[in-house]
């Protein structure tokens, strides 16, 4: 177990790690993505982006499990959305609070996405066949404890303890900089996160060749790479997805229990603003990242629909063009190739 006593004090009990496990983690900030290297002393030595904020999420043990069966999924209640609405992706970190019997933080890792959750997924809200946390965030696990040692081995003090049993809230810098340097340097073994559908017991598997020819068309070209770019990316991908009495044309899910992350329409030729107004309609509902894929000639007519109509989703539009996807989805293939022959294909 390891003891913070305030701010600045530190002290841990048995050695858990070897020399080199034990190296405190140092978090860089690249292009709004943390990268991990093995080494931070101090505070000092570990640099926070200046907007990054802090959570503590508590939970049972058996809501963590199910967080990490899925993929890395947390959720909040309706009373909480002035929480969820503050969380902001792909810079705050989370920190693993599990309660008794282990009574103390086992991790933490980044959050990734803020969904709207219509269906039941953690075991009491399938057991009451309703949704108690709607408001869900997606997070990647930078560190954490392997689940059978979270007892013995967890990171806790007098004043999170009595901090946790008002649920989930923020914290400050100083206390969240001694949790990262209390936390271990790698990835337990046990932890499963890559079973994200909803056979539990069966890790999930994602194919190395594609699944079905690629339609010849542009547009269905286009659909079918963006689908296998997610599929390459460890998604549960699905085209012409339904959304009402419209369909979207790829979605990207962590887990079947899931509404989509991102969120893709195509559009080649056709009404630009009926494109646009899918993807409004998939923020509205679940809060998705959205995507308008397109030809260059589309660029500013859809940054003038957003600028008119679509004012409400002009931040959260991305456009994509063309050529980037047939780009990016010959590198992922390639990648993906070359991982396979070296046997090293996870």
């Amino acid at each position: 177990m390891c003891v913070i006593g305030g701010p600045a004090a530190l002290r841990i009990g048995t050695p858990r790690y070897s020399d080199e496990s034990k190296s405190l983690q140092h978090l860089l900030y690249n292009s709004g993505k943390i990268l991990l290297t093995p080494r931070a002393r101090t505070r000092e030595e570990v640099p926070l982006a200046g907007t990054t904020k802090f959570w503590l999420a508590v939970g049972t043990p058996t809501n963590w499990h199910t967080a990490f069966d899925y993929g890395g999924i947390w959720g909040l209640r309706r009373t909480q959305r002035h929480y969820w609405e503050s969380i902001a992706e792909n810079t705050d970190l989370v920190f693993f609070y599990v309660t008794t019997p282990v009574a103390g933080v086992v991790g933490h890792g980044i959050v990734r996405t803020k969904l709207h959750q219509p269906s039941p997924l953690w075991p009491e809200e399938r057991a009451k066949n309703e949704v108690i946390w709607p408001l869900r965030f997606e997070f990647d696990v930078l560190t954490c404890l392997p689940p059978h040692g979270w007892a013995e081995q967890k990171v806790t003090s007098v004043e999170l303890k009595a901090r946790a049993r008002s649920g989930f809230q923020s914290l400050d810098a100083a206390t969240a900089t001694d949790l990262i340097r209390a936390l271990p340097a790698q990835l337990p073994r046990g932890l499963v996160l890559t079973a994200r559908g909803d056979d539990r017991s069966r890790p999930a598997t994602f194919p190395t060749a594609p699944p079905a020819p690629m339609p010849a068309d542009a547009h269905g070209r286009t659909q079918w790479q963006i689908a296998e770019i997610g599929r390459l990316q460890k998604f549960m991908t699905e085209t012409e997805y339904p959304i009402e009495n419209r369909r979207l044309d790829v979605v990207w899910r962590r887990v079947q229990r899931s509404v989509p992350s991102y969120v893709f329409e195509v559009q080649v030729s056709g009404n630009l603003t009926e494109g646009v107004g899918k993807l409004k309609q998939a923020y509205d509902l679940w809060n998705s990242n959205i995507f308008l894929v397109g030809r260059e000639e589309h660029r500013q007519p859809v940054s003038q629909l957003l600028a008119a109509t679509f004012r409400e989703i002009e931040q959260r539009l991305r456009f994509i063009e063309l050529a980037q996807v047939e780009e990016l989805y010959q590198s992922k293939r390639a990648y993906r190739d070359l991982e396979s022959q070296l046997g090293i294909l996870l």
